[in-house]
C-alpha cells in the first residue's frame, strides 16, 4: 500500500491545477490516498502556507507525503527540498514555508536537496507543482528513498524569512499574520505556550470600534466577548488570534495574512 499524500497549493479551485496534479498521481502512485489540505492559501503567501503546513501535519497519518507548493519562484533558480519529519515527508520550494513546521517539531527535520532529480524531469517553466512536485511525491510513497534522490542539505542553509518568531519590544511586541481565516479570526503568529498581558492595545490609526479603550483583552473563548468587541485568545491551531465576537475583526483592522501588526503592552 502506498502512502498517504497530501496536496497544499495557493492554486485555488478555479482552474484546472488542482485536478492535473491529481491525474498524474492517480498515474504513477494509483493505491495512494490523496488528500486535499487547502488550495486556498493567498496567491505567493508562504506565512500562510507555512502556518498551514505546520497545523495539518499532526493530524495525519504518520507516513504522509506532504506536496506544499506555494512557490512565487516556480521556475528560477530555487531549491526543490524534501524535509523529513519523522516518518512524514514535506516536499516544497526551498522559500521558508517550512520555517514554522521546523519550528514546532523542534528538532526532528532532515532535509534533502532535490533539486538534480527535479532538474531531469522535463517540465513547464510555471507548473512544477504538475511536473516536478508531483511525480517526485509519487515515487517517494511508492518506496523510493530520499538518499536516492539526492543529498542531504546542512539545515543552516535551508531558507528562512523569521517568520516563526514574533518580535518582542520594550512595551508591546510586533506578531505577523499568518491567517484570517472565513469567519475574520486573524491568526498571529505567537505561539499560545507564551504567556502575554490580560490586556493588550492596538496602534490608534487602526479602528476597534468595540473597544471603548483601544485595548483587547484575553479571554478564553469567543462567548466571553461583548457583541461587537475584539478580543485576545488561544485558537485551536496552537496560536493566538484576534476575534470579534459576532463579526470579523480582519475586516475591522484592515489586515491581510503577511501583514505585522504592533501590540503594546
Amino acid at each position: 500500500m502506498s502512502r498517504t499524500i497530501a496536496l497544499l497549493t495557493d492554486f485555488g479551485l478555479d482552474d484546472p491545477y488542482v485536478g492535473q496534479m491529481k491525474g498524474v498521481l492517480a498515474g504513477l502512485a494509483p493505491d495512494s490516498r490523496i488528500i486535499d489540505v487547502s488550495h486556498g492559501v493567498e496567491p505567493f503567501c508562504i506565512s500562510q502556507g507555512a502556518f498551514f503546513l505546520s497545523g495539518a501535519m499532526e493530524h495525519f497519518p504518520k507516513d504522509t507525503v506532504f506536496i506544499t507548493v506555494i512557490d512565487p519562484g516556480v521556475g528560477s533558480a530555487r531549491r526543490i527540498i524534501a524535509a523529513e519529519f519523522g516518518g512524514q515527508v514535506v516536499l516544497a520550494p526551498d522559500n521558508g514555508v517550512l520555517e514554522l513546521a521546523e519550528a514546532r517539531f523542534s528538532g526532528t527535520m532532515i532535509v534533502t536537496d532535490l533539486s538534480e532529480a527535479a532538474s531531469k524531469i522535463h517540465s513547464s517553466a510555471t507548473f512544477h507543482g504538475r511536473d516536478i512536485f508531483a511525480p517526485l511525491a509519487a515515487s517517494i510513497a511508492n518506496g523510493i528513498s530520499l538518499g536516492s534522490l539526492g543529498p542531504k542539505l546542512p539545515l543552516r542553509e535551508i531558507v528562512r524569512t523569521g517568520i516563526n518568531k514574533p518580535v518582542w519590544l520594550a512595551d508591546g511586541v510586533n506578531a505577523t499574520i499568518l491567517h484570517k481565516d472565513r469567519f475574520g479570526n486573524i491568526v498571529l503568529n505567537i505561539p499560545d505556550t507564551q504567556t502575554l498581558p490580560e490586556r493588550m492595545c492596538i496602534p490608534e490609526d487602526q479602528l476597534l470600534s468595540g473597544n471603548d479603550d483601544g485595548c483587547v483583552k484575553r479571554v478564553c473563548c469567543y462567548a466571553e466577548l461583548e457583541t461587537g468587541a475584539t478580543g485576545l485568545l488561544a485558537g485551536s491551531q496552537g496560536y493566538y488570534e484576534l476575534a470579534l465576537n459576532r463579526g470579523a475583526a480582519s475586516e475591522m483592522l484592515g489586515l491581510e495574512p503577511g501583514d505585522v501588526l504592533t501590540l503594546k503592552f
